[in-house]
């Protein structure tokens, strides 16, 4: 099948990621914006699953101060 611009693929998924670990700020980093906000699932491609795992771990980041709450 076609990729267009619609339909994106989810990066974890094609690495086969089981496990997004909130040391690891070089996964989590590129998925907050400049704000330090989430990055909703429509604009990064993220599959339900993979979202949700990020989101634990950028929240578990937050509360560790590896990663900012506001910026």
């Amino acid at each position: 099948m076609a990729k267009n611009k619609y339909n994106k693929q989810c990066s974890f998924c094609d690495e086969e990621i089981d496990y997004i670990d909130y040391k690891n700020l070089k996964v989590t980093n590129p998925f907050t914006t400049k704000y330090a906000k989430i990055v909703p699932r429509y604009y990064s491609g993220i599959c339900l699953r993979h979202q949700k795992m990020l989101a634990r771990a950028i929240k578990r980041a937050r509360f560790m101060a590896l990663t900012p709450f506001v910026k």
